[in-house]
């Protein structure tokens, strides 16, 4: 969906932005939003900053599962594809994850262990909010569906 359309039932201010990891927009009185993104996917993480608060809803097709996602070495900003809350590790991305690689939240995080999984104070992902991963070596990722991710766990019990 185009920003402009997403955004069209905010009280918007001069300087409100919407940013993915690469490009961003910026919202001119009278004008609209101008700059490289002009549309918002469920493929991506945006941040958002307003001068007013403000509740956005929006609705549309729920993702597809299995759904491919790429890891860069060094920092990368992951949607939440899920429309419920759900364990880190189960939201997680199919990976070969290494000791010392990171995901963050807005005000937690968590890090890698090998053989062990992910520990610190991130445990959950919740709908509507992006997280961003670190992986020391980049690849090719995948979202399993959560009944999916369930399944490989309990392969993995004893």
């Amino acid at each position: 969906m185009s920003v402009d359309s997403i955004f069209s039932g905010m009280a918007l201010a001069n300087g409100d932005r919407v940013h993915n990891q690469r490009t961003f927009t910026e919202y001119y009185t009278g004008y609209g939003f101008f700059g490289q993104l002009t549309e918002l996917t469920a493929n991506e993480m945006y941040t958002v900053k307003l001068a007013n608060a403000g509740t956005l809803s929006l609705s549309g097709t729920p993702v597809v599962f299995p759904k491919a996602a790429t890891l860069n070495d060094g920092w990368t900003w992951l949607p939440m594809p899920f429309q419920t809350t759900m364990a880190l590790g189960e939201f997680m991305p199919s990976f070969a994850y290494q000791g010392g690689d990171e995901v963050k939240g807005q005000s937690q995080f968590a890090e890698y262990y090998d053989g062990f999984g992910w520990f610190g104070s991130l445990s959950v992902a919740e709908p509507g909010k992006g997280y961003k991963t670190k992986v020391s070596i980049g690849g090719s990722a995948t979202f399993a569906s959560a009944r999916r991710q369930l399944e490989q766990v309990d392969d993995k019990m004893p």
